[in-house]
């Protein structure tokens, strides 16, 4: 028997959706929850106690947290490898991006993933100016659903010259974004308020996440907002945004935030 060429056509639609519903190549939305953790003096405050960090946290189940001022091996930090114990608690994957040596180990940021990532990179610059070399790490992970997102945590020189964290961004910019094709995030301390000359040249190629939200500095009376979560392209839809503060753990209050990206 025939069929009616209305039921043919509604098969046919139904069969297409199907297909493309379950076809490799399309992607899914992507869903990310991160963290962003200025430890201060690599995690003086918490007397360098990977199970006080991963406490925090677990509490909040980040897919990826970055760390500012993490030691590595350090005299200061008893030697110890507090990336590698944080890595071993949460069971997530870790990259440390040194910046400069430091009390005969390493300072820098760091990374945890709780998922597989590739393309691991880490870049520093000490533009004219600076009180110290500063570095940018990032990494490209793959998520479920075979999404892919890049990475970053940085932490801008302190120094009271803006041109010189701009020339860092602008440093950033250049190797981070050039010939890239994944939606990207960047966070860290920028040592800059929202109003700054750094934040408005920020703005030029990054969304800021935040959107004005949350004070997060010092962790016991926030007065200022100088830590960011950036995304790239400005296309980024925030679901949450928190800004949360553990004094026994840092002067810096912490940012968690849960974004998406078509």
């Amino acid at each position: 028997m025939k069929l009616p060429r209305s039921k043919i056509i509604c098969k046919f639609s139904l069969l297409l959706v199907l297909i493309l519903a379950t076809h490799p190549g399309m992607a899914q939305q992507l869903s990310l929850r991160i963290m962003s953790m200025n430890i201060k003096e690599g995690g003086k405050p918490a007397g360098f106690d990977a199970l006080a960090y991963a406490g925090c946290i677990r509490e909040y189940n980040p897919d990826v947290v970055v760390f500012q001022e993490m030691d590595n091996f350090t005299t200061r930090n008893g030697k110890k490898d507090l990336l590698t114990e944080l890595a071993a608690e949460l069971g997530m994957f870790p990259y440390f991006g040194k910046a400069f040596t430091y009390a005969t180990g390493d300072f820098g940021n760091a990374i945890l993933s709780k998922y597989p990532f590739y393309n691991a990179r880490t870049i520093s610059s000490r533009p004219a100016g600076a009180n110290e070399m500063r570095a940018c790490s990032w990494i490209d992970i793959l998520l479920p659903g075979k999404r892919k997102v890049r990475v970053g945590v940085t932490h801008l020189d302190v120094a009271s010259d803006e041109q010189v964290r701009i020339s860092m961004l602008a440093t950033i910019n250049t190797q981070m974004l050039t010939d890239n094709s994944l939606p990207t995030l960047l966070a860290g301390d920028f040592n800059a308020t929202p109003d700054s000359e750094t934040l408005n040249y920020a703005r030029f190629r990054w969304q800021d996440i935040g959107d004005g939200t949350g004070n997060t500095i010092s962790s016991t009376n926030p007065t200022k907002r100088i830590d960011y979560v950036m995304g790239y392209p400005k296309s980024w839809v925030r679901k949450s945004y928190q800004v949360v503060c553990f004094p026994h753990l840092s002067d810096h209050c912490f940012i968690v935030a849960d974004v998406e990206h078509p």
